[in-house]
C-alpha cells in the first residue's frame, strides 16, 4: 500500500499526544493512606473507594518588603499552613472513613483526632536492587488533625472537612508488598 502524505503527521500528533499523556499525572498515581494502626507496628490503609476528594492545599505563608531604593516588593515564602479537603461516601466496609467518622461523631478534639497519613507518588519510583519486598514509590509522611464540617445526604450519606497539617512533612519511601501491605521508611537526614 502507498504511503499517503498524512501518515507522517497523524503518527507525529500520536506520538506528540503520547509524550504529553506521558508527562501527565493521573489522580490515581498519588494515593493517600492513614495509619490506623500505632506508630511502632502501622497499619497503612488506603483512603480509596468511597473517597471523592483528597485535595492538597499547601498555603504557602509570604512575607513582603519594600526597600526605599525599590520600586517593587520582593516577596518570601516564609512557611506553609498546609490541610487537604476531603469528601467521602460513608462507607461502614472501609476502615478510613469509619475512622473519620468516628472523630466526628465521638466530638475528639485536639491529639485525639490527629492522625499519621501517607501520601505516596505512584508516579515517582525509586529503583532498588531487591524488588522481592515490593514496589517503592517516594511518600510523604505527615500527621494530619481530622476537621469534619458536614455528615450529610439525601439519598446517602457524605463525610466532608479538612485533614489539617500538624508540624513537618517527611519525606521518604513507601514499599507496597505484593499483598498491598504498605511500610513507610523516612529518608536518612542530611
Amino acid at each position: 500500500m502507498p504511503e499517503t502524505e498524512n501518515t507522517t503527521p497523524t503518527t507525529v500528533q500520536e506520538s506528540e499526544a503520547q509524550q504529553v499523556k506521558d508527562l501527565l499525572v493521573k489522580r490515581t498515581q498519588i494515593i493517600p493512606a492513614m495509619n490506623l494502626g500505632t506508630e511502632t507496628t502501622p497499619d497503612w490503609a488506603v483512603c480509596g473507594r468511597g473517597w471523592r476528594k483528597f485535595s492538597e492545599s499547601p498555603n504557602a505563608q509570604t512575607e513582603s518588603v519594600k526597600y526605599i531604593n525599590m520600586e517593587s516588593e520582593t516577596t518570601d515564602t516564609t512557611s506553609y499552613s498546609p490541610k487537604y479537603g476531603f469528601e467521602c461516601d460513608l462507607m461502614a466496609s472501609e476502615r478510613t472513613i469509619k475512622e473519620i467518622y468516628s472523630i466526628a461523631k465521638g466530638r475528639k478534639t485536639g491529639s485525639d483526632c490527629v492522625r499519621p497519613f501517607l501520601v505516596i507518588d505512584k508516579f515517582d519510583p525509586v529503583k532498588s536492587e531487591n524488588e522481592e519486598g515490593g514496589k517503592k514509590y517516594v511518600a510523604w509522611y505527615e500527621k494530619l488533625a481530622v476537621a469534619v464540617s458536614s455528615i450529610d445526604g439525601d439519598k446517602k450519606m457524605t463525610v466532608s472537612g479538612d485533614l489539617n497539617g500538624q508540624g513537618d512533612t517527611v519525606k521518604g519511601v513507601a514499599t507496597i508488598s505484593n499483598d498491598g501491605k504498605i511500610s513507610f521508611t523516612p529518608d536518612a537526614a542530611e
